[in-house]
């Protein structure tokens, strides 16, 4: 774990979605309380401006759902700025305060209480008639699923270049372990502690019963072969459910760890607190 360092007076990064009423208004509280405190603040556009890298700030502030940190992350993680998360959404298994406690997050930040963790994020690559045609980092997952048509989809997966399995089933999920409370959980596979370095590939409701999740190393790299039905919009690979690209049949997806991980300033209840408090996990009350 490593701190991140006091931030003002200097700069730190606001982002919040634009058509939230309550993050609209967090936004405007925490942009005043910043410039109270003498902390110039940037909003998402200083980030996305064509031909511009991620601009100088020490601290980025995703306010909103886990869907909004994970659009944050894309921003600026490349560029190894923390992100903290203030929830303003239901579940919120990433953020580490929840809307109640901004301006204590907002304090500590300041005073350079906070800390971060490092969090994998992986590369994921299309492969058509060999060349690279597309690439994207991931902080949750990747997963390849069938498009307009639910069909079911033929895919061969590899594992450290040795043949795993032939599935066939409506998609298939590879997860980081800070992505398996999302649709991998939905999907039936496992819940993996924040800390470790693995994988997780899960089969979207697989034809054979036989075919399970698996945990591998997160060093191992993975490649997703589509390999039918034909025709377009068969199947789509999404990364982190922010961007998305149609497959054709014989597109190889490859999947292996990114070089520079999230810096996350990471919850202060564990994944299993939330999943307790929000998830029935306390089983009936007596």
């Amino acid at each position: 774990m490593s701190a991140v360092d006091s931030i003002g007076p200097v700069r730190a990064a606001v982002l919040s979605p634009s058509d939230d009423p309550r993050a609209i208004e967090a936004a405007t509280l925490a942009r005043t309380w910043l410039g109270e405190h003498g902390v110039r603040t940037l909003e998402a556009n200083a980030f996305t401006q064509a031909g511009q890298g991620a601009p100088k700030c020490d601290l980025a502030i995703a306010l909103g759902g886990d869907g909004t940190l994970l659009r944050t992350a894309r921003l600026v993680a490349d560029d190894e700025i923390p992100v903290l998360g203030v929830n303003l959404g239901t579940l919120g298994f990433l953020a580490a305060y929840a809307a109640s406690e901004l301006t204590d997050a907002l304090q500590a930040a300041y005073d350079g209480k906070l800390a971060w963790e490092p969090r994998l994020r992986v590369k994921v690559e299309v492969e058509r008639d060999g060349k690279i045609v597309q690439s994207q980092i991931a902080c949750n997952d990747c997963y390849v699923k069938h498009g307009v048509s639910p069909r079911m989809l033929q895919l061969v997966s590899e594992v450290g270049g040795s043949k795993m399995a032939e599935y066939r089933a409506d998609g298939l999920i590879i997860s980081t372990p800070m992505g398996s409370t999302a649709y991998n959980l939905a999907a039936g596979g496992p819940i993996v502690d924040s800390g470790t370095q693995t994988l997780v590939i899960t089969p979207i409701c697989p034809h054979s019963p036989t075919h399970r999740p698996v945990v591998i190393a997160a060093d191992r790299e993975v490649r997703v072969r589509f390999c039918g039905p034909t025709g377009d919009g068969a199947a789509t690979l999404s990364v982190d459910g922010q961007w998305g690209i149609p497959l054709q049949v014989g597109d190889t997806v490859t999947v292996t760890q990114a070089e520079t991980p999230l810096r996350l300033v990471p919850p202060r209840s564990t994944v299993f607190d939330v999943l307790r408090a929000k998830l029935g996990w306390s089983g009936a009350s007596a």
